[in-house]
């Protein structure tokens, strides 16, 4: 009986965690949808799923559109459209629009937001809109819990906790989820496929089940938005390490073990990723080549984003993707342009750098502790992944966004540098032996975070009917440093910092004396 009530007691404190991170984001995410600004993907968006949805319920499963927008002429596209016309994501968007009964029947005009058959007069009303992010924030909020377990089974609880409140009051994320954009979805099956992928190596053997699922989710990420490709190399490289970790040494026989898990695993994703696409199942050699058309006229007829290259490795746009994302530029200079043959001009307000005080010096001390780690060669795994993560999702952005302005495109990468800082967090706050002091530093990095990301409140949640475009200029590094209530959260943070170094090197000069 005493062993039982222990066990309950455990089982219940290991779900708290979790329960509470989901509903202090869902409700934080969802309060007042209908006073979000708009954005012309989403009203894009929202047509085409309302259009699907409305199909589906009328009985119409031969329309074409429910196979691909190319040849759907309830809808506006171009030739790229193809590319971006998920039919998960359709489901995602357009059955909370029917459920709460705002279905219109005619979506053509919804469909060609950004094109001059666009009529002003027949926008989507504000609980249209509303309707179409209801189960935005519930992504978002699982995400939160998701990335909460990725970060105690890389390293430990603590970490994982500091890790999911960090990711939960990121500026860009709390934004994307309330919104009707694809980010909410692909990052979210994304985190999903690396915990079930880090839990399949938990055991320390191969769990076939959980590795299956893993695909399974990269496969609905793919069909989400296609970016989901820079988490690859992490997801191979997981395998790989955790792979040949099993056995000591390590044998030819087992080498190839691991080299055919990795490529079953990208099967099964590739398999996920079909299976969501109706056409598939009705000509599945038709299904690809229909695929392999959409991506290349994305590629040709997109300027923003586009197929991997190198020359997306130039040094100016390496030290511009930093500035978006960890620190401003210092000084004022010209770089070439997104578009070809136009500039970019460089200062400490442009472009604005989604980031916050903490977020971005403890990224700093992250990665001390985690080159320190790597650099021993014991039991560092977990830390190796992540700096792989870090490194090729830095280059496979650059390879791969031709503007970074659209800092949607960054989210691969800008979620290795929360981890790492949650890592850098942790490392640093454990060395603090007063309980007390300890808490109460914890406390005010993360305050200081969350002020940085929800001080523009009033825009995400009291502006109905306004538009926002990217880059998204609220919950900056910037606007931090702007807004007297955050400089002053900014600047105790920082002092406290500065109190608690000073006095650990003092201790440490006293021990060396």
């Amino acid at each position: 009986m005493k062993m039982s009530l222990v066990s309950c007691i455990g089982t219940k404190s290991r779900y708290t965690i979790p329960l509470v991170l989901f509903l202090v984001s869902v409700l934080m995410y969802s309060y007042n949808l209908e006073g979000q600004p708009r954005h012309g993907d989403e009203i894009n968006y929202l047509g085409w799923a309302g259009n699907y949805i409305h199909l589906i319920n009328s009985g119409e499963l031969a329309n074409s559109c429910l196979i691909s927008i190319d040849n759907c002429n309830l809808l506006y596209h171009i030739p790229a459209h193809g590319a971006t016309y998920s039919p998960l994501r359709m489901i995602l968007i357009g059955v909370p629009l029917s459920l709460e009964h705002q279905d219109t029947g005619d979506y053509y005009d919804w469909s060609c937001y950004w094109f001059t058959c666009y009529n002003f007069h027949n926008a989507p009303t504000i609980q249209q809109m509303a309707a179409g992010r209801t189960l935005s924030p519930v992504f978002g909020a699982l995400a939160v819990v998701v990335v909460f377990f990725i970060g105690k089974i890389l390293f430990n609880r603590n970490t994982g906790i500091i890790f999911s409140i960090l990711f939960m009051f990121y500026n860009l994320w709390a934004w994307y989820s309330r919104t009707i954009m694809t980010e909410v979805h692909y990052i979210f099956f994304s985190m999903l496929a690396l915990l079930l992928l880090l839990y399949s190596f938990r055991t320390g053997r191969l769990q076939i089940k959980y590795l299956v699922a893993s695909g399974i989710s990269f496969g609905c990420a793919f069909t989400s938005k296609l970016l989901s490709v820079e988490f690859s190399i992490l997801f191979a490289s997981i395998i790989l390490f955790y792979g040949l970790s099993q056995r000591r040494p390590v044998d030819k026989r087992h080498v190839l073990k691991t080299s055919l898990t990795i490529v079953a695993f990208f099967l099964i994703a590739i398999l996920g990723f079909l299976l969501t696409e109706p056409g598939f199942y009705k000509n599945p050699i038709h299904q690809v080549i229909v695929i392999k058309s959409d991506m290349d006229n994305y590629n040709r007829d997109v300027w923003f984003i586009a197929y991997p290259t190198i020359q997306g490795l130039e040094p100016t746009r390496m030290l511009l993707l930093f500035h978006y994302t960890l620190f401003p530029s210092p000084i004022v200079h010209t770089i070439p342009g997104a578009y070809p043959n136009s500039t970019f001009n460089i200062s400490w307000n442009s472009p604005q750098t989604n980031s916050s005080i903490p977020l971005t010096g403890f990224f700093f001390v992250g990665m001390v502790y985690i080159i320190n780690k790597i650099r021993k060669f014991k039991d560092c795994i977990p830390e190796s992944l992540v700096l792989i993560w870090f490194v090729s999702t830095f280059f496979t952005t650059l390879m791969i966004a031709r503007d970074l302005s659209l800092e949607r495109y960054m989210l691969p990468f800008l979620i290795s540098i929360i981890v790492i800082a949650s890592y850098g967090f942790w490392s640093f706050t454990r060395h603090i032996t007063s309980k007390k002091i300890q808490i109460s530093f914890i406390a005010c990095a993360l305050f200081s975070h969350a002020t940085t990301s929800m001080s523009y409140w009033q825009k995400i949640y009291f502006s109905p009917g306004t538009f926002w475009t990217n880059p998204l200029p609220y919950g900056t590094f910037q606007e931090s440093l702007a807004n007297p209530f955050t400089l002053i959260v900014d600047t105790i943070f920082v002092i406290f910092f500065a109190c608690i170094v000073l006095v650990w090197f003092k201790n440490k000069t006293k021990v060396a004396v």
